[in-house]
């Protein structure tokens, strides 16, 4: 590991314009995240290199800039008593919302067959079960959640393991006092917008374009190896999160996370 030093610099003027649409607030709200989901931008000093992942966000959280801002959000966060991080790289190459049109196909069961009258697709019901601390009431969570469903089959290992399926389990899964929206597109919207808030392409050849974003799911622990960030929750759902999305051309780093709320409309 590297023992080089990184610095950095809140990029107060940059907002996540997809996050901050009056809909997609409208759709937290109704997930329970709406006070708790956030992205911070900043610049960082150094080349980035992709093996100094562990010293890039232990000092990211060490940062007094970092510690700052996130402290408006968190107030119980204290950067100085961050004693180690634990990172995981995220495969991030979907450069499409097609990824998402076999969602949309009757056939795959997960929606009704048709619209409605302002071309929403409504999601298939099914029998309420409880896996891992979530509950699962429809095909779209039975499709992202259950592994011995039927529907868990309509995405390979790979692919579920792609960012932009993280994100939309994310959404599904929402905060503590989620309720969950009849019709698919919210959650697709969401998605869209937020991916977009967070990640760079660049072109690579006359008609394609990749990802040059690098995706880090990060946990920050404290000295008595206790998680400090993102907060944690008191029951087994996954509601809290964090990751790191790092430009290395432009140096600069969005902080995306979600800490649950205590409180019914967070």
């Amino acid at each position: 590991m590297s023992t080089s030093k990184y610095t950095f610099y809140h990029l107060s003027n940059k907002d996540p314009a997809g996050l901050y649409t009056k809909m997609i607030q409208e759709y937290l709200l109704k997930w329970s995240m709406k006070k708790c989901l956030h992205v911070d931008y900043y610049a960082f000093n150094q080349e980035f290199t992709e093996d100094d992942i562990e010293q890039f966000a232990l000092d990211l959280f060490r940062d007094c800039n970092v510690v700052t801002t996130l402290q408006t959000h968190f107030d119980e966060f204290k950067g100085n008593n961050v004693n180690r991080v634990q990172t995981e790289t995220i495969p991030c190459s979907v450069t499409s919302m097609m990824f998402f049109d076999r969602l949309l196909d009757p056939k795959n069961n997960i929606v009704c067959s048709g619209t409605d009258n302002d071309g929403n697709h409504r999601i298939r019901q099914c029998m309420e079960v409880f896996k891992n601390g979530i509950y699962i009431s429809n095909k779209l969570k039975m499709m992202s959640f259950e592994d011995e469903s039927s529907e868990y089959l309509l995405y390979s290992e790979d692919e579920r393991a792609e960012f932009i399926f993280r994100l939309l389990q994310h959404f599904l899964i929402g905060g503590r006092w989620c309720q969950d929206d009849e019709i698919i597109e919210p959650y697709l919207t969401a998605t869209k917008h937020v991916y977009k808030d967070l990640l760079n392409v660049e072109k690579v050849t006359d008609f394609g374009i990749r990802v040059s974003s690098k995706i880090y799911k990060v946990v920050a622990f404290n000295s008595n190896n206790k998680i400090s960030f993102p907060k944690e929750s008191i029951n087994s759902a996954p509601y809290s999160f964090a990751y790191l999305s790092v430009n290395p051309k432009t140096r600069t780093v969005a902080l995306f996370f979600h800490n649950v709320g205590d409180k019914i409309y967070t």
